[in-house]
């Protein structure tokens, strides 16, 4: 996790996302952006995006600034206890945190590469 305090989320840490409103006090919106290269699967309530052979299939992001580094701690933690690798990327010229699957395991791609589309968010 360390080299930097940005982090793309395309799944439960997006905005209007279960995990959001978790964090949100620590996690200030900067973008969002779609990333080439990556793939996006569907595990029931959450996903999981893999590197693509195919630079063509994309995924959207939601680019975060964290400060706290106990929120990103336990975010950190959080997911590498659910089986996630964390990789350095650059979007847009910086370097970004993101949480990846090694590999893909037969689930569900979600087409869009949009998991708020795809699931629906839990705003109230």
């Amino acid at each position: 996790m360390a080299g930097t305090n940005l982090f793309a989320f395309y799944g439960s840490l997006r905005r209007g996302m279960v995990n959001f409103y978790n964090y949100q006090a620590d996690l200030k919106y900067l973008k969002t952006r779609r990333i080439f290269g990556y793939e996006l699967f569907a595990l029931e309530t959450y996903p999981y995006a893999v590197k693509s052979i195919n630079e063509s299939n994309s995924i959207v992001v939601e680019i975060f600034l964290i400060e706290n580094t106990r929120a990103a701690e336990a975010i950190h933690k959080m997911e590498i206890d659910a089986g996630y690798i964390f990789e350095l990327i650059e979007v847009d010229g910086e370097k970004v945190g993101i949480y990846l699957f090694e590999h893909s395991g037969g689930n569900s791609k979600v087409e869009s590469g949009d998991w708020v589309e795809f699931f629906g968010t839990n705003r109230e």
